[in-house]
């Protein structure tokens, strides 16, 4: 398999799914990793593929998987680190899907963002649902619906996939225009804090900002760095085959 998830502990029944792949502005991942350290979390899993470079990140003394999966309470967050080519979207919705299918979440929620204008005062967020119950608290919150558009992505391949499982998905993008966008994760997060009912502190996000944004291009070029040395080990060890 291209794509194998590995689930190592216990899947909560009639789930709301978050999915949290990198976006633009890194939004998605900015806001899904606050509500992991902030409500404390737990992962339960991994995503493995055969076709991703070999990497593996540090976090407090301890190397994990980059894509990753948490739960707690009946929310399950599929994180990653890494984004995912576009080459590679097909394999990953397609081993998605198949697994939705087994776990049966109750609803999934996609974070997605959007071009935005350079503004830091302007964070519009907009929505794409199939979702009845989720579909009036969003009008409630005064989210912008989008009824006319063009989706791409993990996120978009999802939403098709479970448009075809007829399961409830919701696909809330937000504007971006800054590399990373705490300002827009925070934006993000009040949106779930109020769809969930989660007691998650935007506030704490927003304070540390700087820093998250120091430490997040840190780990970003890092990243970049340990992914440009395999290849290159890669390339000059297919020279004495």
């Amino acid at each position: 398999m291209p794509v194998t998830i590995v689930v190592t502990g216990r899947i909560p029944e009639n789930a709301v799914l978050i999915e949290a792949f990198p976006s633009r502005g890194y939004v998605s991942t900015i806001a899904s990793n606050h509500m992991i350290r902030s409500l404390g979390f737990e992962q339960i899993g991994h995503i493995e593929s055969e076709k991703l470079d070999a990497v593996a990140v540090v976090h407090d003394g301890v190397p994990m998987h980059p894509i990753r999966i948490y739960a707690k309470g009946g929310i399950i967050i599929l994180f990653s680190e890494l984004i995912i080519p576009m080459n590679l979207v097909h394999d990953f919705t397609a081993a998605l899907s198949e697994w939705f299918a087994t776990i049966k979440p109750g609803k999934v929620i996609l974070l997605a963002s959007v071009p935005g204008v350079e503004s830091k005062e302007t964070h519009e967020i907009m929505a794409v649902t199939t979702d009845i119950e989720l579909a009036k608290k969003l009008k409630e919150l005064g989210v912008k619906e989008m009824n006319e558009g063009v989706l791409t992505g993990m996120s978009s391949s999802l939403m098709i996939k479970c448009c075809g499982s007829s399961i409830p998905a919701t696909s809330l993008m937000v504007e971006t225009s800054y590399i990373p966008d705490v300002l827009a994760a925070a934006a993000m997060l009040e949106i779930l804090k109020a769809l969930l009912s989660i007691d998650v502190d935007v506030g704490e996000l927003m304070k540390a900002g700087k820093e998250i944004e120091e430490r997040f291009m840190e780990n970003l070029d890092k990243l970049k760095i340990g992914q440009e040395r395999y290849r290159e080990m890669h390339q000059q060890s297919a020279m004495y085959r």
